[in-house]
């Protein structure tokens, strides 16, 4: 028999235990911060708030706030930010609400295929924007980039909007 010793086989595995419980925390926290970065859009810059509300034919309030936002590389014109920020919009969004009443949106422009009238519906959602696009306009506008003239616009409800809320 051998006299010679064993090499330490035990810790050989927690070692190999311990970099994979290593590699999959920092691959779930790397993952994590890239999903935060991309939804974000860190890239773009809100340049307008416009700020709507109107009362439903339930007679609730109803309210929104909209974030128009442009990337850096192709910013909104300062005239044309002042310009909307200045607007008077304290009847839009009455005149939104009554345009997307009577004009919803087609089943084709809508993410689901279930009836209007259906709790889970989108056409609510794609109605009030179609008629938030027709009622808020932006002067056109251009920007010089390396790769040419460039125009690029954004909007994002804010949290607690519920102007589509009274169309379903």
């Amino acid at each position: 028999m051998s006299s010679e010793p064993r090499p330490p086989v035990r810790s050989r595995r927690r070692t190999g235990w311990l970099v994979a419980v290593i590699a999959v925390v920092v691959a779930a926290v790397l993952l994590v911060a890239a999903a935060w970065v991309l939804g974000r859009r860190g890239d773009l810059v809100t340049n307008v708030t416009i700020a709507l509300s109107y009362v439903g034919d339930d007679g609730r309030t109803y309210s929104c706030t909209y974030d128009y936002r442009t990337p850096h590389r192709a910013p909104m014109p300062p005239e044309i930010a002042e310009e909307m920020n200045d607007r008077d919009w304290s009847q839009t969004g009455q005149l939104i609400y009554e345009w997307a009443k009577t004009h919803p949106a087609e089943s084709w422009s809508t993410e689901d295929e279930l009836p209007a009238d259906d709790p889970g519906s989108t056409r609510a959602d794609s109605s009030w924007a179609l008629a938030l696009d027709r009622f808020i306009t932006f002067p056109p506008w251009t920007i010089e980039t390396a790769e040419g003239p460039e125009y690029a616009l954004w909007w994002e409800a804010r949290r607690g909007s519920d102007c589509e809320d009274g169309l379903r």
